[in-house]
């Protein structure tokens, strides 16, 4: 590895220097359009000033808000857009490449005016979130962060990672744990519609997998939030993805193409005709590993293969009162890990044969139609669905026959609509209601000792509906203090439980740069649906089964945050939360009084009992640090640190630490970016995680040894923590310019120390012992792109 790792970066480093010989000058076109935050209508007159030039350079934005540069210098540049009425905005250091134009969407706020002190400066802010309703717990993350940051590997998720209060369950996978949640209470939206679980080998009921499905080249300035979110955002206890695809060039014809470890992929873009501002996307990506096993490579993990491929588009559409989109993500997968040919060294399964498939997809259809120029309705219709399967044999038991046969299946049909109103700078209104039709197949079953018959704990084909309402007002007292109120109400006509959620958020900028802000309100979430439908057997003779979790509340959570933010000068930020979370009705189950599903959902199987109850309840508790410095001048830097108590109790009401209580992380990232020649950029960046191990449920060995197969002690649960985790990644970038394309190389250094941070501990049958198995160690990973 090592020995083709240096033949690589040899061919590259001769390659660059062949190219960048020359002081050529290329040139590209930048653009966009200027829109109002709120109302999202373009702002005609807009002064619009490419900052750094010498003579400065400006232009104006015309009557759809529209502006244009031509023939600009490819490099980094910084623009300022103002207006009279209007907070100026800063973009600081986009990237302008020759394989493609540079076309941004400007989000312009308006004032609110109080005579006795105007004041009017820019508004530096890339941390703070696109939606104007988010005042506390919320930040956007850009294009640029998800692949500059070390480690993050072009994911959402694992750049999230990154930011204060969240940490990740594993290196195989992208799970995410915020403020000592489960990662089950994340809630995904991708343009503005709920979608299951967005990632390859991702079972329905998580939130996470080893591969995100969504590309980053389509995406646009989108938000994550930790806690205490708008009322637009409803059956989630943890937090939210609000995902945003961007538009497809409506002028230019674009490509894309990129070989790297995640996968192959292609990508193009452009308008729909000449006469139209209508435009396309598209992304197709296929497993690397795979094509190179067919073409007989091998990796040592034998036949535990990933195989997957995704898909996603959009087509976007203006109108004259409005505008429609096409949207649309999709993938399948399959792997099987046997532990027959010793795959388990890389899975920690342990005598078992696992043959599993997923598929997710989602496709909606977007409408927003402009009443007036305060008042509009967006109004959505999607389907989306997942399904998976499992056969898993196990080797000590019948090894000929399935011990679990498993096939779960969700088909969602959705219809949402909101309406927005500005009735003054100061007062906004959002409404609307989302309902939710589910076509759901679920089942599974388990070989019963002497191996002649099997018990059916799932078998259920129906359907059910899930309707939500929710309303939030924003009074802007002044442009330094601002109130946000809403309340969200949510339906299950399963079993015809409901909740009422009232939210408040306060944003008080009391000095300049520096605010306080506060949020509280109550939050509540489904059960995963096929825990509704788990059943027992009754009747042994008559194989009569009763199904005893149908009638299961929500579970419940308050959420209280504080927040302290100061502006250190124009590029540094400090900003300090602390926050108080209580759990409750959470489900939990008689016969076995330490559970609590509240500990679900950090890995690929998923606990469940029958006649569980709600008695449950936990708390999350802590306090969050962040150090950031923006890219300028080829520099950057972002520091967080969390420490943190999350606790729970069961059925037997003993506290006990979750199964996500790390207890503390600490995250370094920083980067320099130098120009090399006049066309061609090279970056260094690394990232330092620092974290307390995962806790633990022993491994009861007497009692495994007796039993011949897996026992915990679960008198001991979550007592002890594994040992604490350490990983440092790098990654170097080179990115060069050339006539109507652009290239990119990039090398990806994971676990540069080569630690061995322990992933799982699990009993071998037939050595009667306790293994333990270790998370990724040192990998690199190459990547190359290609936009022409």
């Amino acid at each position: 590895m090592k020995k083709i790792s240096l033949t690589i970066a040899s061919v590259l480093i001769l390659q660059s220097a062949t190219l960048t010989s020359g002081a050529q000058e290329f040139t590209q076109t930048f653009r966009g359009k200027v829109i109002d935050a709120y109302t999202e209508l373009p702002l005609p007159g807009a002064t619009v000033i490419l900052q750094d030039t010498d003579p400065m350079k400006g232009t104006t934005s015309d009557m759809d808000g529209n502006f244009r540069f031509e023939n600009l210098p490819v490099g980094r540049i910084n623009v300022k857009v103002s207006m009279l009425g209007y907070k100026p905005a800063v973009l600081s250091n986009l990237l302008l490449a020759s394989g493609r134009e540079l076309v941004v969407e400007v989000k312009l706020e308006e004032q609110v005016y109080s005579m006795e002190d105007i004041s009017i400066r820019p508004d530096f802010r890339k941390d703070q979130a696109v939606n104007e309703m988010a005042v506390v717990s919320a930040r956007s993350f850009t294009i640029d962060e998800t692949e500059r940051f070390a480690g993050s590997l072009g994911d959402p998720s694992r750049m999230a990672a990154n930011y204060a209060g969240v940490s990740s369950v594993s290196d195989q996978r992208n799970d995410i744990v915020i403020r000592g949640n489960s990662p089950l209470g994340l809630l995904w939206r991708l343009e503005g519609v709920e979608i299951p679980n967005p990632n390859h080998f991702g079972s329905i009921g998580s939130t996470g997998g080893p591969i995100s499905m969504l590309n980053i080249n389509h995406l646009t300035n989108s938000d994550f939030y930790t806690a205490a979110f708008p009322a637009e955002f409803g059956n989630a206890l943890a937090g939210a993805f609000d995902i945003k695809m961007r538009n497809g060039n409506n002028q230019k014809h674009e490509f894309m193409g990129k070989i790297g470890f995640n996968g192959f992929e292609l990508g193009a873009e452009g308008p729909l005709s000449k006469n139209s501002q209508a435009s396309y996307m598209a992304n197709f990506r296929y497993s690397t590993l795979e094509v190179l096993h067919a073409a007989g490579m091998s990796f040592g993990t034998g036949s535990a293969i990933p195989k997957y491929k995704d898909l996603s588009f959009k087509i976007n559409v203006p109108l004259e009162n409005g505008r429609i989109s096409l949207f649309g993500l999709g993938g399948d997968n399959s792997i099987a890990m046997l532990s027959s040919e010793e795959d388990d060294a890389q899975y920690g399964f342990t005598g078992v044969d696992l043959y599993n498939t997923n598929r997710m997809g989602v496709t909606g259809l977007n409408h927003v139609y402009y009443l007036n120029d305060n008042s509009r309705f967006t109004t959505s219709l999607a389907v989306s669905g997942i399904e998976s399967t499992a056969d898993i044999y196990d080797l000590d038991f019948y090894p000929d026959r399935q011990r679990i046969i498993e096939s779960l299946s969700e088909v969602k049909y959705t219809l949402s609509t909101k309406y927005s109103h500005r009735f003054s700078s100061r007062n906004y209104l959002n409404a609307g209601f989302v309902y939710d039709f589910y076509d759901v197949s679920y089942t599974g079953q388990q070989l019963q000792s002497p191996g002649d018959h099997y018990l059916h704990y799932l078998d259920n084909r129906g359907s059910m509906g899930f309707s939500r309402f929710f309303a939030e007002w924003q009074h802007r007292f002044s442009d330094q203090l601002s109130v946000t109120s809403g309340l969200h109400t949510s339906r299950l006509f399963l079993n015809d439980s409901y909740a009422l959620e009232p939210r408040m958020g306060i944003k008080w900028e009391f000095a300049e740069g520096q605010s306080f802000n506060f949020g509280a309100g109550m939050h509540s979430q489904t059960q995963m649906k096929a825990v509704y439908f788990s059943q027992r057997l009754t009747d042994t003779l008559n194989l009569a089964y009763e199904k005893t979790n149908m009638d299961l509340d929500f579970s419940r959570s308050v959420h209280f945050v504080a927040g302290y933010d100061r502006l250190l000068g124009e590029e540094h930020r400090m900003k300090v939360e602390v926050y108080y979370q209580r759990l409750y009705n959470v489900p939990v189950a008689w016969r076995r009084p330490e559970y609590s599903i509240i500990n679900q959902g950090g890995g690929y199987s998923f606990l469940a009992y029958d006649n569980m109850e709600n008695s449950g309840s936990g708390e999350n508790k802590g306090v969050e640090l962040t150090l950031e410095k923006f890219l300028n001048r080829g520099f950057y830097y972002l520091v967080t640190a969390s420490v943190f108590d999350s606790g729970y109790r069961g059925y037997d009401r003993v506290w006990r630490n979750s199964a996500f209580n790390n207890n503390f992380v600490f995250n370094v990232l920083s980067g320099y970016e130098w120009k090399a020649g006049n066309s061609s950029l090279l970056s260094a960046d690394i990232k330092m995680v620092y974290a307390g191990g995962h806790r633990k449920l022993p491994i009861d060995e007497q009692q495994s040894i007796a039993d011949n197969a897996l026992r915990y002690d679960w008198s001991r649960a979550y007592e002890e923590r594994f040992p604490d985790y350490f990983r440092l990644n790098g990654r170097i970038t080179f990115r060069l310019n050339r006539n109507n394309a652009d290239h990119e190389w990039a090398l990806d250094l994971q676990n540069m120390t080569n630690r061995e941070n322990i992933f799982v501990q699990n009993w071998d049958s037939s050595e009667q012992k306790v293994e333990t198995y270790y998370q990724m160690g040192f990998m690199p990973m190459m990547t190359y792109r290609i936009y022409f």
